[in-house]
């Protein structure tokens, strides 16, 4: 069912015969360029690493896109222009640590891709709430049970599983999105987001049970066992036969990019003006302007 509604999808909104593919070595990316590569078109996958690290998403990538015979184009991100970057994405207005961590690599993917139409698999992540926290609060009874009992003073605090995954697809949530889309636009590209659509998110939440951690285990296990996005995994079988495809894991994180990034805290001079601790901090004062026209205008 998933991989016929991401088919239809990249049929419907990709008219071209070719398109660029970011591709992480990830079950998301993997699993829309495959359904690409069944409706004929030809897969361009980009995918990058920070110079000196090349990391396990973007060997995988390689390794998958070789095994499928698609065009491959790595990506080398510098690590030596923090400061350039940094304004850069201040520009772009990124508000989050997580933001410009994640929009951070393709400032230098998006100069290279050549094809007018880019897919990925942005957003699958929030259907399955994979996050640590998520899996703490939702994927069994006991720790559903515990994050009623720590809010019970403050049950305002307290979100369903519905609830949280709607606040994820926020578009100021969505792993960037919103700002990553901006970069599309500079480049006069055009994303493609089969996850994003309706009748996927229908299909996601078509699983929905009486209790949330029912739901959650409807999703992320099998037979009893955890099979992160098995719904997924199990449509594809290309993603049986490549072998063992890692959990999931957020894109800056396994590239080192919030790595990177946690040395802008030496920069005490330009970056890290009121010595903060951490990155989290950098990010919420330049956010807010404290620090941006003082920069820019120099």
């Amino acid at each position: 069912m998933i991989k016929q509604l991401l088919e239809t999808q990249i049929r419907e909104q990709i008219p071209t015969e070719k398109c660029a593919v970011l591709l992480s070595g990830g079950v998301d990316s993997l699993s829309v360029a495959l359904a690409a590569h069944n409706v004929g078109k030809k897969v361009v996958a980009y995918s990058f690493h920070l110079e000196g690290n090349e990391s396990y998403d973007f060997k995988t990538a390689q390794k998958f896109s070789e095994q499928m015979g698609w065009t491959f184009k790595p990506t080398i991100v510098p690590t030596d222009n923090l400061f350039d970057d940094w304004l850069t994405l201040v520009e772009l207005e990124c508000k989050k640590k997580t933001h410009f961590e994640c929009v951070f690599p393709f400032l230098y993917m998006y100069p290279y891709i050549t094809e007018e139409y880019v897919l990925t698999g942005w957003g699958a992540d929030g259907y399955f709430g994979v996050s640590k926290k998520a899996q703490m609060r939702y994927g069994s009874e006991e720790g559903n049970k515990k994050y009623h009992d720590y809010f019970e003073k403050n049950p305002e605090n307290i979100k369903t599983f519905n609830e949280a995954r709607a606040i994820y697809f926020l578009p100021e949530n969505t792993a960037g999105l919103k700002w990553h889309n901006k970069l599309v636009d500079l480049h006069k590209k055009k994303h493609v987001t089969p996850y994003l659509d309706d009748s996927v998110s229908d299909y996601f939440y078509s699983f929905n049970k009486d209790k949330c951690w029912l739901t959650w285990q409807a999703l992320n296990t099998l037979n009893g066992k955890p099979v992160q996005k098995h719904h997924v995994r199990n449509a594809f079988p290309e993603l049986q036969e490549f072998g063992k495809i890692k959990q999931h894991t957020n894109l800056h994180l396994g590239a080192g990019v919030d790595k990177l990034f946690e040395t802008l805290l030496n920069n005490t001079e330009d970056i890290n003006i009121f010595d903060r601790n951490r990155m989290m901090d950098v990010s919420t004062d330049w956010y807010r302007g404290n620090l941006i026209h003082l920069k820019l205008s120099e």
